[in-house]
């Protein structure tokens, strides 16, 4: 399988209160990134020559990424060439999305949006989200990726404080009647790093459902987006028309995928590195001729496995049988509805999927 390439853009207006990935507001350090990244693709070049099959333009938030910006950043990636039949994806937030960009997308070869609407009700805009787009904002975003012939990938968080299956899957018929093959739907965490979660921690922030609502919301959205034509083929991901995300698959089967940028990862089928999460390093390290790595691991044997069947359980399509062991544990997770078996191959139910990281405790 070709590789995919990964391209970490650390910038936003403005840190979400939920956010744990890393981004910074400085967006006078563009300039900066995009001339380290011009470095570390020259150390990249030879070694992944490519052609790559799926390239992704992730953050933070691509599209803040003025014209000129974006022409800089392209210039360097001449030196990743892409495949026939490539997807290309940048993540966009409704905010930022103008004729002239989205015509400018579509020019230098991106076909896939991922449009970070996150909620279709302006309660959870405006409160838990705390976002800069409105409702408006989202319909005018979807319209315009749709009228230059992008494909349409939509972002959702759920699980508010207060929030109702009635009002979700509200938010999920607005969804489906849109122009959206694809669906993501992530529950709201409240990691301590963030802002929301310190808030939770001191008492000052409206408690987030219990672990029977969110249940309850998760397998919701899975049934709701079956009967409008999508199908769950991963725990947060749905596609109708066979629209899955290609680039995200090469995280989930383990295939080779290289990251540019603070903070980006990297897996060339053995070994696995991150980035350092900073501008300032990581700029200083590839100026200095030394690798930007947080950290690199070469996982063993043992390891592959333990990862491939975490991953599968993630997955409609499952995992090889083999990988796990014959056990009484194994025959009452089938018997209970958590896994099914198909000949070779073991399959996670929907409430499986809801415990997968559970599951795979238990079939370790």
């Amino acid at each position: 399988m070709l590789p995919g390439l990964y391209v970490h853009v650390p910038f936003c207006s403005r840190k979400c209160p939920y956010c744990d990935f890393y981004s910074i507001s400085a967006l006078d350090s563009i300039d900066d990134w995009l001339r380290a990244l011009e470095k570390e693709a020259q150390v990249y070049a030879k070694t992944w020559p490519g052609p790559f099959e799926t390239l992704y333009l992730g953050g933070g938030s691509p599209s803040l990424l003025t014209i000129n910006d974006l022409k800089t950043l392209f210039e360097t990636l001449e030196k990743f060439p892409l495949a026939e039949n490539f997807e290309a994806t940048i993540e966009a937030n409704p905010e930022d999305v103008t004729e002239e960009k989205v015509k400018f997308w579509k020019s230098l070869g991106l076909n896939r949006v991922s449009l970070g609407v996150q909620s279709f009700n302006p309660q959870w805009l405006n409160t838990s989200l705390s976002r800069n787009h409105t409702v408006e904002d989202n319909k005018k975003a979807m319209d315009l990726v749709a009228s230059v012939g992008l494909n349409l990938s939509l972002d959702f968080i759920f699980a508010h404080a207060g929030q109702t299956p009635q009002e979700w899957t509200a938010e999920l018929d607005q969804a489906a009647a849109g122009w959206a093959d694809h669906v993501s739907a992530y529950v709201l965490t409240a990691s301590p790093t963030t802002a929301l979660g310190r808030a939770l921690a001191a008492g000052v922030a409206p408690r987030l459902p219990g672990e029977e609502l969110t249940s309850e919301l998760f397998l919701l959205t899975g049934e709701a987006l079956a009967m409008r034509g999508f199908e769950r083929y991963e725990v947060s991901n749905f596609a109708r028309g066979g629209a899955v995300c290609r680039h995200n698959l090469k995280y989930w089967h383990r295939e080779a995928y290289l990251g540019l940028g603070p903070s980006a990862h990297s897996f060339d089928g053995q070994k696995r590195w991150a980035n350092l999460s900073s501008v300032k390093r990581w700029a200083v390290a590839l100026a200095a001729g030394r690798q930007p790595y947080e950290f690199i691991e070469e996982l063993s044997p043992e390891q592959v496995r333990l990862e491939e069947i975490l991953l599968g359980l993630r997955l409609s399509e499952g995992l090889a049988k083999d990988l796990v062991k014959e056990s009484e544990r194994l025959s009452d997770l089938i018997k209970d509805g958590f896994l099914i078996e198909l000949g070779p191959r073991l399959k996670p139910t929907p409430k499986g999927m809801l415990m997968a990281d559970g599951l795979a405790r238990l079939l370790a």
